[in-house]
């Protein structure tokens, strides 16, 4: 079969989708964009046409689909004993990206969509939905364009991936305004519940209608998580095949700040980052440009803006995947505005051992004089371990900003197969103080000089001779043999099981 991709002219012809239309009511399916994301749309009143949309997208027989119509009065071929509340939230929201689960018409609407007693409705604002919906005459389920369990899409293109040459036609209108799927509300129950958040929230209903709306967890009915009401009730949805973490703002500090900190304990090899422009230039600032080489970023224009990550984030997932990335950091929102966003988040996440937003790592500190032989030793020998939780970073007293590592240190430590070439060395700061958790110097003259700094930090440092066998300083070995370097990384090694049971009182 050969797919017929249909490009979209404003205005749309009332002719324009007369051959998709036909196809619709003949049983075939076509793909189409909506506001939220790009649905595989099939006749709903067609069991066959029906039963080949789960077998595209290899999509569970238990999660139903949701029914998509023009106007409200069209309703009553899908649903029956229409709640007045519908007609309330249908005039603030609809046509938009909001579906209401009503009492299914079992005369028009067939098991194949849902096999409860219910049906979930929805009435697209995308002009070219709208179209399409007219031209074929009749309902159409319209799940997302996606293998089951992938990343929605959000551009035609997306859709081809998946389905080319398996389906007649896609309908190409550009990018998604919204990004993600509809909310999804169970308009039977009082109050009302939301079955899966999307753009529209609690907030903005009890805002526009004075209707309280709750999460489905607060009211759980029957069976449901094994007997699903609406999609995205049960099944693990949005995932790439890189890992994805989840990175969160923290009070006080910059998001940029935040991501950085979280690389720091988590060294896989290629790496995705999904942020505002803004982040990610303030983000390539703080880790120099000599490290931004290691990341592969995907960002949105401005600031910090949920609807506009909300609108990127399926494309990024997948632009992500196209680019064998092992990792993606994506941004996290802890606004209610955000509800859509993190669930389709959080659901990429799953499964990847990060089910939760990612904690950024607590933060030690190695200090020596220049940064250029033993805390950067130190720095990278604590990381090389990956303890679980904690990140390592360097600086020096007296260091002059931007020297690499000294060429002996790489080398003892390149024999064991760490690479240090990206280190940049750095003073002690108040920022830095700040945002460390526990500070280990070289030698009992280091610590001196830092309680004296900071005395209120004075339980926090400690000197390496703590940790030692024989309670000595961590000796410089600047200006002597590769053998002395040797030594040094040898000490400090051995210092670090002392070291990491420190860590665990303070865990």
């Amino acid at each position: 079969m050969k797919t017929q991709v249909i490009q979209v002219r404003h205005p749309i012809n009332p002719c324009a989708f007369d051959e998709p239309g036909s196809a619709l009511r003949e049983g075939q399916v076509v793909a189409f964009p909506t506001e939220t994301v790009y649905g595989l749309g099939a006749s709903a009143l067609l069991p066959e046409a029906v039963l080949s949309i789960f077998r595209l997208k290899g999509r569970p027989s238990d999660n139903p689909l949701i029914v998509h119509l023009a106007s409200k009065d069209e309703v009553h071929q899908a649903a029956i004993q229409i709640p007045p509340v519908f007609h309330v939230l249908y005039e603030a929201f609809s046509p938009g990206p909001v579906t209401y689960v009503m009492l299914r018409n079992k005369d028009t609407i067939p098991d194949e969509v849902c096999r409860l007693s219910t049906v979930a409705v929805r009435f697209p604002s995308q002009v070219a939905a709208r179209a399409l919906i007219k031209a074929a005459g009749v309902p159409i389920v319209a799940p997302s364009a996606n293998f089951s369990g992938k990343p929605s899409p959000t551009r035609a293109a997306h859709v081809l991936q998946d389905f080319d040459g398996k389906i007649p036609y896609i309908i190409d209108d550009g990018p998604c305004e919204v990004g993600v799927e509809s909310t999804v509300l169970d308009i039977l129950s009082d109050p009302i519940r939301i079955l899966r958040p999307g753009f529209v929230t609690a907030e903005m209903i009890y805002e526009r209608t004075g209707l309280r709306a709750v999460s489905w967890h607060e009211e759980p009915k029957g069976n449901e998580q094994d007997c699903p009401l609406s999609p995205g009730m049960k099944y693990r949805h949005y995932a790439p095949s890189a890992r994805v973490f989840i990175v969160m703002p923290r009070t006080g500090e910059t998001l940029d700040k935040t991501f950085a900190d979280t690389f720091g304990a988590r060294p896989f090899e290629k790496r995705g980052v999904f942020t505002s422009e803004h982040t990610w230039r303030a983000l390539v600032e703080r880790i120099g440009q000599d490290m931004e080489g290691l990341f592969l970023s995907y960002t949105y224009d401005g600031e910090r803006d949920i609807k506009s990550a909300t609108r990127c984030l399926f494309d990024a997932l997948r632009t992500f995947d196209d680019q064998n990335v092992d990792t993606i950091y994506a941004e996290g929102f802890a606004e209610p505005a955000a509800a859509g966003y993190m669930d389709r988040l959080r659901r990429a996440a799953s499964g990847s051992n990060n089910e939760e937003p990612v904690d950024p790592p607590r933060q030690i500190l190695f200090i020596c004089t220049g940064n250029t032989c033993r805390s950067p030793m130190a720095e990278v020998l604590f990381n090389h371990r990956n303890v679980k939780g904690w990140k390592a970073v360097s600086a020096g007293l007296a260091a002059y900003p931007g020297m690499s590592i000294s060429p002996r240190s790489a080398e003892a430590l390149r024999e064991w197969g760490i690479d240090v070439d990206a280190h940049r060395s750095q003073s002690v700061d108040d920022d830095l103080m700040e945002a460390t958790d526990l500070i280990v110097t070289m030698t009992d003259a280091h610590r001196d000089i830092l309680v004296r700094l900071y005395p209120e930090r004075k339980d926090d440092i400690f000197s390496y001779s703590a940790f030692t066998e024989d309670q000595r300083d961590v000796d410089d070995p600047y200006g002597f043999s590769i053998d002395s370097y040797r030594a040094t990384r040898d000490r400090i090694q051995k210092g670090l099981e002392r070291l990491l049971a420190e860590l665990e009182r303070r865990s």
